[in-house]
Formats: C-alpha cells, sequence, structure tokens
C-alpha cells in the first residue's frame, strides 16, 4: 500500500495547542486542537496525550519525524520549555515527553514564531527573500529567523525574540520579568488592557466603530511593535518581515496602523533598502506547518 510520509507537528501557544500531521508539501493531514488553558498539569499533559494519540493512528500515512514549535522560552538542547503564558509546563521536557507518548525517536523543538518563519519562507510570504523575520502578534509577540537563506534558531533555539527585547526603560512590567518589553505594550492581550477589556477582538470591534480610545490602543501597541521591527531590521539586515498571529485576524484596523508606524520608523534607517513588511499568507496552520516541516529535516542538519 503506498504510504504518504508525514512528520508529526505540534503549535505550542499561550491558550491552545495544535496538534497535526503534516506532508512535506506543507498539506494538514490531521489537526486536533486542545486548551492549555486548564486545572492541572495532569489534565494538560494527558490532553495532549491523547491528540498526538489520534493523529498518529491515521491509515495510509509513514510518519517520518516530529517537530514542535513552542511559545518561548525554550532550550532545544535540552528539549525543555518555559512558555511564560502557561503555568503549569515549567522547564517541561516537551521533547521527552512527545517521544514517550508518540513512539517517534526524531523531535525536534523549535520557537512558535521559528515555525510560522520557517513555514512562511518555505511556503508562504517569505518565498523568494534571503534575510527574514516572521513575528507572532497574539497574546505574547514571538519572533524567528532565516539569515542568509538559512533556518536560524540561535544557541538555545530563541533567536530572533523580538516580544522580550527591552524597547522602554523602566517601561511596563512584562510577564518574562524584566520591565519595556516589546510585548508589554504590542501584544493583543495588552492593548486590549490599555483599552480596559479581557480580548483584543473586543479592541477591534470597537476601532471599527470608530471608538477613538481603541483606536489609541491599537496605535500605542503598533508603535511600539514598529520600534521593535526597526531595531531586527538594523541589527540583522532584514529585507523581509512577515506577520502572522490572532491580532492579524483584525487586519483590517490593525494592519494599516502598524504599516504607518513602520514606514515612519524605517525612513531615519536607510542602509538596508527596501524592507518588505507582509502578512503572513498561511493563516491559522502556519505554525503548526512550520513545526512539521522541520520534522523532516534531515538530523545532521539540524540547527
Amino acid at each position: 500500500m503506498y504510504m504518504n510520509e508525514a512528520a508529526l507537528a505540534i503549535d505550542v501557544g499561550a491558550t491552545k495547542v495544535a496538534v497535526g500531521l503534516v506532508a512535506r508539501d506543507g498539506a494538514v493531514l490531521a489537526r486536533v486542537d486542545i486548551r492549555s488553558k486548564v486545572a492541572t498539569l495532569q489534565e494538560l499533559n494527558d490532553s495532549l496525550a491523547d491528540a498526538i494519540s489520534q493523529v498518529c493512528h491515521r491509515e495510509g500515512v509513514k510518519i517520518v519525524g516530529a517537530g514542535i514549535g513552542s511559545a518561548g522560552p525554550i532550550d532545544n538542547a535540552k528539549g525543555t520549555i518555559n512558555p511564560v503564558n502557561i503555568l503549569h509546563w515549567v522547564d517541561f521536557s516537551l521533547v521527552d515527553f512527545v517521544r514517550e507518548v508518540s513512539g517517534i525517536s526524531s523531535v525536534r523543538i523549535i520557537g512558535d514564531a521559528s515555525a510560522l518563519a520557517y513555514a512562511e519562507f518555505v511556503l508562504g510570504a517569505g518565498r523568494g527573500a534571503t534575510n527574514v523575520m516572521g513575528i507572532v502578534v497574539s497574546t505574547g509577540i514571538g519572533g524567528g529567523v532565516v539569515l542568509n537563506g538559512a533556518f536560524h534558531v540561535g544557541r538555545t533555539g530563541n533567536a530572533g525574540m523580538i516580544g522580550h527585547s527591552v524597547v522602554v526603560q523602566n517601561g511596563e512590567f512584562c510577564a518574562c520579568g524584566q520591565r519595556g518589553c516589546v510585548e508589554a505594550y504590542a501584544s493583543g492581550t495588552n492593548m486590549a488592557k490599555e483599552f480596559g477589556v479581557e480580548n483584543f477582538e473586543a479592541v477591534a470591534d470597537a476601532a471599527r466603530s470608530g471608538d477613538a480610545k481603541a483606536i489609541a490602543a491599537i496605535d500605542k501597541g503598533a508603535a511600539v511593535l514598529a520600534l521593535g521591527l526597526l531595531n531586527s531590521v538594523a541589527l540583522m539586515d532584514l529585507d523581509t518581515i512577515v506577520v502572522g498571529g490572532g491580532v492579524m485576524n483584525a487586519d483590517d484596523v490593525y494592519w494599516p496602523i502598524l504599516v504607518k508606524h513602520f514606514e515612519k520608523e524605517m525612513k531615519a534607517l536607510n542602509f538596508p533598502g527596501k524592507v518588505a513588511l507582509k502578512k503572513a499568507t498561511l493563516g491559522k496552520d502556519s505554525g503548526l506547518v512550520g513545526a512539521g516541516l522541520v520534522g523532516f529535516i534531515p538530523r545532521e542538519e539540524r540547527g
């Protein structure tokens, strides 16, 4: 019987974990989502184990590896994660857990935004570019990079973590423990907090109706993110930035404001030339697809 090759893919976000099978061409063959905001560690681990079991038992598919994209920080040498928005997984050995549950020996972990960056570089808005940063703007903010045409994860797997770069000295307190991080102002959660609600969707709805306070909250967050992007361009000589994540579900109100601030910041930085700011094109599956694609990378090529 003909067997499609696939990789087990796991995308760990702040509020949910997506588990799926991804083919070499990026097609998602199966997907199960579970909640990461649950009462106990055991409940979370049991849900993940059940989701892995569901997607791995699919007829006609040969699983050749596994890739994990996780909210950070991570340690890809130890295979552990410490997502600042998932309190149950503190120094959690997710790679070992996935190996044990799935029976797959070849498991690689990267940052969730690195997964988006790689997927968009291979299949999406970053195709044909050379130096790409992909960012996720959602409950938190993450980033990942491709430099000189090669996927770059850094020493611990956290290269490109723009959300925890400091742009305001002695600024707002961030969930990571630092002050003045990009995430403390520019995440969907913190733009919602600025407006006085619990979720960014409410901010976007109010902005669509012309609410000045809602527009100001988005403007403040986008301005800080644009400054973080400027710093990233200056540090890495980027040619393309791809933006995805939950906030981009409201791109009708968010995107024009971000573009305005980014173009304003870039006017004073003339050495890189034109830097393309693009919307991610792979939608909600981008992180899952990226995680799956790195599951196909031969062990000897893994950074």
